[in-house]
C-alpha cells in the first residue's frame, strides 16, 4: 500500500474544503492518506510515495507571516523529490514564494502575481499527456480565483493546460521532473465543489498516477 502525504490550511482555504478531494482521490483500500495541516509532518512520514500540497508557504498572508517552508524543511523536500518522491502542488500551495526560493528554482517554476475577483474559469487542454488523459474542456462549477502567473526556468516544464476567464488567459495545468521525482503544478481552485468536479477530480488521479509511476 502507497502512502501520501496531504498538506492543506491555511487562512484562506481551509482544510474542510479540500479534505473531500482527499477522501476521493486515495481510497482507504488501496492508499494510506496522512492528511495533515502541519508542514512538520514531512519529517514525521519516513517514505511516502506522494506528497500533495494545498497549502499556502504562508499560514496567513493579511500580516507579515514567516514562511513555513524555511531552509531546513526546502531541503528535505529537495532531496525526497530528487530521490524520486511524486510531488502535487495546487493553488495556494503556488503563491507566496519569489523567485529566487528554491522551491521555485527547482520544483515550481511559477510565481504568484495576483488574482481577480472570484469569476468563470475554465479549463483549456492543450496537450496529450498521462495527466490530461480522459478530460476536455471544462468550467468550473463555482466562481474561481483565476491566478495569474509568471513562469521561470524550468526549460524541460511541459505545460498542458490553460485556464480562462474575463480576465485572460494564464498558466494552468504543468509537469516538470526533478531528478527521480516527478512534479505536477496545477493552479485552481478555491471551493469543494469546484475541487471535486469531474474534470478536477480526472486531473487529479491521472497526476497522482503520473507522479507514481503507476
Amino acid at each position: 500500500m502507497k502512502t501520501v502525504l496531504f498538506l492543506a490550511d491555511d487562512h484562506w482555504h481551509p482544510a474542510d474544503t479540500i479534505q473531500p478531494l482527499a477522501e476521493i482521490l486515495f481510497p482507504a483500500d488501496e492508499w494510506k492518506l496522512v492528511f495533515t495541516t502541519d508542514p512538520a509532518e514531512l519529517y514525521a512520514c519516513p517514505e511516502p510515495d506522494l506528497f500533495v500540497s494545498f497549502k499556502d508557504p504562508s499560514e496567513d498572508n493579511r500580516i507579515p507571516t514567516p514562511l513555513w517552508c524555511d531552509s531546513k524543511w526546502t531541503d528535505n523536500l529537495l532531496n525526497r523529490v530528487r530521490s524520486g518522491l511524486g510531488l502535487i502542488a495546487v493553488h495556494a500551495a503556488l503563491v507566496d514564494l519569489k523567485e529566487t526560493h528554491p522551491i521555485v528554482k527547482e520544483l515550481t517554476h511559477t510565481v504568484f502575481l495576483t488574482h481577480p475577483q472570484p469569476c468563470e474559469v475554465s479549463v483549456h487542454i492543450l496537450k496529450d499527456h498521462p495527466v490530461t488523459a480522459g478530460v476536455k474542456d471544462f468550467t468550473l462549477p463555482d466562481p474561481d480565483e483565476h491566478y495569474q502567473m509568471k513562469m521561470v526556468g524550468g526549460e524541460d516544464t511541459v505545460m498542458l493546460a490553460e485556464t480562462v476567464s474575463q480576465h485572460g488567459t494564464q498558466p494552468g495545468l504543468w509537469v516538470s521532473e526533478y531528478g527521480k521525482g516527478r512534479i505536477c503544478c496545477f493552479t485552481p481552485a478555491h471551493t469543494t465543489p469546484s475541487l471535486t468536479c469531474e474534470g478536477y477530480v480526472q486531473i487529479m488521479k491521472n497526476a497522482v498516477n503520473w507522479c507514481c509511476r503507476k
